[in-house]
């Protein structure tokens, strides 16, 4: 009998097995709504016309929404909450004056 015994190789660890990738929060409002499969789900779960979201990508999320938008998006597990919307808010009026 042959006590010989192959080398065993060390498990190779990577950074996709040691932790998740997580995504960047979105950087705009359209960003935001693109979160949700279309601008009319979105819409749908804020109880307002689909195409008021579309124009929301344009012109941004108003502040009265933001409580609404950040409820939905805890209720469907997307990384939006109040706080980033006021950053994206304040980003957004320091652009365009």
């Amino acid at each position: 009998m042959s006590t010989h015994t192959s080398p065993r190789r060390a498990p190779t660890i990577t950074a996709s097995t040691t932790s998740k990738r997580v995504a960047p929060p979105p950087a705009s409002f359209a960003a935001v709504i693109a979160l949700w499969p279309s601008a009319a789900d979105l819409a749908e779960m804020l109880d307002v016309e689909a195409v008021t979201v579309r124009a929301w990508r344009r012109r941004g999320i108003p502040a009265r929404y933001w409580s609404a938008v950040a409820l939905s998006a805890r209720l469907s597990n997307r990384p939006v909450d109040e706080r980033l919307l006021a950053e994206l808010g304040a980003l957004r009026r320091h652009r365009h004056g």
